[in-house]
């Protein structure tokens, strides 16, 4: 496939949307995701451990570099460069047949081979690379099974190589485990009068209030990424892992993919409980920088500060939160696995948790529960929307 990849055409206010909150550096808006699957004991439930000879590692990245393009006279959002990025550590044969599927994709869709393992078509470059050790395994400190042993396989536009950008996944890797929150026993309320004496109050966000402006939710890009399926829980490894033969075999249809997204969050516009938690805020209700699991600037339009949790420190995987000296609690919106652990710097910081949750989602079965991760004893949970709850604060704060 030939770059740049044209997403989509853009109006005039998309446009400025785009520059005004998107671009960071050399006029580009550069998308970024990292996620790392091990097989440990802690995981095996969603791994698929059993023993120290079931280890299997799966850890990818994209990076991909977004711009503004004219022609024909109209603006375009296109993906000028693309960079993908898959090192797999499993049982040798399975690393063998992992290779033989991205081998015999290639050679049927028509990639050149430039080298040993170094392939081309357009713009598109794919390189596999073989370690009977992987060299970043020493600068983790792991080891595996004799009978492992990796393959990286690196697509990207020609060029547009990213070493930084890798080289600091790799250093994030060292530092960050995901494991669950325990659960404990939160205090349930109904009545958003009883959150008075904890205002003003600082704001963390999910993927809730996103979710409601037509932003799919981030499960949705682990299922375009084949990190881990949402239905089971469970990761992809090996064989159930078909990402690369899927570029490779449908490159159009996965840039399609890859580019939603961005596509959908530039295009995006705030709902009216997003205009209500925007006069809140001006209004001192709420304070301090909201801090956001979501990536669609939607809470920066509004000219409120903003930091971006999922934009990854470079050297450290859980960023330290400076919290507002006037918040009296921290209020968590429609987020359920804070990988970050920002409710519990907030805790130490003498903040009252606060959650704002329906706890659970609609699909086509219906209205599925899905509680709060990790709530502890004295943390409070108001269980409802954020669309909902705008309305009862508005209600109650503003003298609507």
């Amino acid at each position: 496939m030939e770059f740049p990849f044209y997403v989509c055409e853009l109006t005039k206010e998309q446009k400025e949307i785009f520059l005004k909150h998107f671009v960071e550096k050399d006029n580009r808006f550069y998308f970024e995701g990292i996620w790392f699957r091990n097989q440990r004991k802690e995981n095996q439930k969603v791994s698929g451990y059993i023993d120290e000879t079931t280890k299997k590692r799966r850890y990818i990245q994209f990076y991909d570099a977004y711009e503004i393009s004219k022609k024909d006279g109209k603006d375009y959002l296109i993906v000028k460069d693309s960079f993908i990025y898959v090192s797999n550590t499993f049982q040798k044969e399975e690393v063998i047949e992992y290779k033989l599927k991205v081998l015999d994709a290639l050679e049927k869709s028509g990639f050149i081979k430039l080298e040993k393992n170094h392939y081309k078509k357009d713009d598109l470059e794919v390189e596999l690379i073989e370690y009977d050790i992987h060299p970043k395994n020493k600068e983790g400190n792991v080891t595996f099974p004799e009978n492992y042993s990796s393959l990286d396989v690196i697509i990207h536009t020609t060029n547009y190589l990213c070493k930084q950008e890798n080289e600091r996944m790799w250093k994030l890797s060292t530092k960050m485990f995901r494991q669950a929150d325990k659960r404990e026993n939160p205090i349930y309320i109904t009545d958003l009068k009883e959150l008075k004496k904890y205002l003003p109050a600082q704001i963390e966000m999910g993927c809730g209030p996103s979710i409601t402006a037509g932003i799919p939710p981030l499960y949705k890009m682990h299922e375009t990424y084949k990190v881990q399926n949402h239905d089971t829980g469970k990761f992809y490894f090996s064989k159930d892992d078909d990402l690369i033969v899927n570029i490779i075999k449908n490159t159009q249809k996965m840039y399609e993919r890859f580019s939603y997204v961005p596509r959908v969050i530039i295009q995006s516009k705030p709902t009216k409980a997003y205009d209500t938690f925007a006069k809140l805020y001006h209004n001192g209700i709420f304070t301090g920088t909201v801090l956001n699991n979501n990536f669609d600037r939607l809470v920066r339009r509004y000219n409120i500060p903003e930091k971006i949790l999922r934009i990854y420190d470079k050297e450290s995987y859980l960023p330290k939160i400076e919290f507002s000296k006037e918040a009296k609690s921290l209020i968590c919106i429609g987020t359920h696995a804070d990988r970050r652990k920002v409710q519990c710097q907030a805790r130490a910081a003498g903040k009252q948790i606060i959650f704002i949750d329906p706890e659970g989602f609609y699909s086509e079965n219906g209205f599925e529960p899905y509680l709060i991760e990790g709530p502890k004893n004295e943390d409070i949970i108001l269980k409802t929307t954020f669309e909902e709850a705008m309305k009862q604060f508005e209600k109650e704060f503003l003298k609507v």
